[in-house]
């Protein structure tokens, strides 16, 4: 089961989400973030994420590096993001070698 909630609080607005986080979950978590602004004052509260898409690390890979903070990101979340990222600079790296 998936559930995302918005909570605001002090001009902060942060997405909680909680359980299997799958790839059809992902044009309502942009859609989210496109209300907000896309501004640095968005959080997503991984901290109740337990089964994840690898498409949705892609994605969560893509917005934090656009100044979306992962808050509460659990371990096994956050080392396949860095893993992601790895593979990604790999790729670029080979491509432009060419």
């Amino acid at each position: 089961m998936w559930r995302m909630k918005k909570v605001v609080d002090r001009g902060w607005v942060t997405l909680h989400m909680s359980g299997h986080l799958e790839a059809e979950h992902l044009a309502e978590i942009q859609n989210a973030l496109a209300d907000e602004g896309m501004n640095e004052n968005v959080v997503l509260d991984l901290s109740e994420v337990t089964v994840i898409a690898e498409e949705a690390v892609r994605f969560l890979a893509h917005f934090e590096v656009n100044r979306i903070d992962l808050h509460k990101c659990p371990a096994y979340i956050r080392d396949w993001i860095a893993e992601e990222r790895r593979a990604t600079r790999r790729y670029e790296q080979s491509d432009s070698g060419d």
